[in-house]
């Protein structure tokens, strides 16, 4: 039997096993790899946002005007339908319709005023049913939709130029709307509510900016 007492026992001549730490190759890593595929709405949201800037008019309102109606209605449509899950397929739905029109030769006027119109058909329906009156987001789908048509009438009174930076106000407003829905994980999805975000704020800087280095 050994009976030296300075022979170290099993326990204390083991090294500590090191813990895995997160794989940056993977989804669900801390790597640039992971973020990119975590926040997939958000990037393409921005990506988007630049290439909407980089085949803008710069003296043109419509173009921006557009993607902020869509943004507004898409969510009250969406809203209207107490449907979330519909996300999606609702702003797919309205893009498609937007981009249709243009392709088909429809005039920028003629694109916004339908937007409108069916902004305010939803804004209709949902008082219709109710849903305005709910506790949570949904009672200022409404309110909000007045707030950003307002602006949208605000920019198409004035000459192009000004009217580029209050849609673009308007637009990070937006965005601001968009994060607040997506915090609270109501009326649209959190996918759509980040990529709007995204979308918004790159947009709305950007056209702010653009004047800048021209």
């Amino acid at each position: 039997m050994d009976t030296n007492p300075s022979a170290p026992s099993p326990a204390t001549t083991s090294s500590p096993v090191p813990s895995a730490g997160p794989d940056p190759g993977r989804p669900g890593g801390v790597g640039l790899l992971g973020t990119v595929v975590r926040r997939w709405p958000l990037v393409a949201g921005v990506a988007l946002g630049g290439f909407q800037i980089a085949l803008d008019d710069p003296h043109d309102v419509s173009g921006v005007l557009m993607v902020l109606l869509l943004a507004t209605t898409g969510y009250v449509v969406v809203a209207a339908l107490v449907r979330p899950g519909w996300s999606w397929p609702v702003v797919g739905a309205l893009t498609v319709l937007v981009v249709g029109s243009r392709l088909a030769g429809a005039p920028p006027t003629g694109v916004l005023v339908g937007l409108l119109l069916l902004c305010a058909a939803a804004v209709l329906v949902g008082a219709v049913q109710g849903t305005w009156s709910r506790q949570d987001l949904y009672r200022w789908q409404p309110w909000s939709a007045a707030a950003f048509l307002g602006v949208s009438f605000a920019a198409l009174a004035f000459d192009p130029d000004l009217g580029r930076v209050v849609v673009a106000v308007g637009l990070i407003g937006h965005t601001v709307w968009d994060v607040v829905h997506w915090r609270r994980h109501e009326v649209v999805s959190r996918s759509l509510a980040e990529w709007c975000a995204g979308l918004d704020l790159t947009l709305g800087v950007g056209v702010l900016l653009v004047p800048l280095w021209m």
